[in-house]
């Protein structure tokens, strides 16, 4: 987004002192050089134009450029043309056209969009996780019976983001645990047992993550 942001606000040149050039500048004349449309921006089917001119700053010929969007006055322009302009202090600006400004608002609140909903789903995201962390690290080690177990399908050609949801019972509590690991429920069905960690209290549980106990080296009766 900010790139975006930044290559459209590249795109064209501004002159901040515009009300200040126009009421106390030097009037001049100037030659028009280039008409160059911006092709990133476009509003009812016409594109802004950058009109490059030059004209002589106290005997030193000085190149400037002015963005503006006033299709039915740049349509007769061409190279070579005399434009009336004024300069000050080595800014200037046609005086026959109004400086044509892009407003990105709207994509600020787009990001600002964009970051509230990231910001909502890393929260929901990191609450997940920091309690399976937790169980990871001082979860106890018991049998669970398989209630039922649905698969989440994820994206259509690519796959990714598919996982399971996996209910099953403890003791007298009921709880659902989702995994991408498939390996967990190879012939198994359901009322079969199945592996989990469940907190000191009893009243947070997850599966039990084979994988990264093989991998980290846990023990059955791991506790940190």
């Amino acid at each position: 987004m900010g790139l975006m942001m930044n290559s459209l606000g590249n795109s064209f040149p501004f002159i901040e002192n515009a009300e200040k050039i126009q009421s106390d500048g030097i009037t001049a004349n100037a030659t028009l050089t280039g008409i160059k449309g911006i092709d990133n921006i476009t509003v009812n089917g016409n594109n802004p134009q950058i009109l490059t001119y030059e004209f002589d700053n106290n005997g030193q010929k000085t190149e400037s450029k002015f963005s503006v969007f006033e299709p039915e006055k740049t349509d007769n322009l061409k190279i070579g043309d005399i434009i009336p302009i004024k300069h000050l202090n080595g800014e200037s600006m046609p005086t026959e056209f109004e400086q044509y400004s892009f407003s990105m608002d709207f994509m600020y609140y787009i990001a600002g969009a964009i970051l509230l909903i990231g910001l909502i789903l890393s929260y929901l995201l990191y609450s997940r996780i920091n309690k399976e962390i937790s169980l990871y690290k001082t979860g106890r080690i018991m049998d669970g019976k398989i209630i039922s177990i649905s698969h989440n399908k994820g994206f259509t050609f690519s796959k990714f983001g598919s996982s399971m949801d996996v209910h099953y019972e403890y003791g007298n509590n009921v709880a659902k645990s989702r995994t991408n690991n498939f390996a967990l429920t190879n012939n198994k069905s359901i009322r079969d047992s199945i592996k989990i960690l469940v907190s000191k209290d009893g009243n947070s549980s997850c599966l039990y993550p084979e994988l990264i106990a093989k991998t980290n080296g846990w023990k059955e009766n791991y506790v940190a």
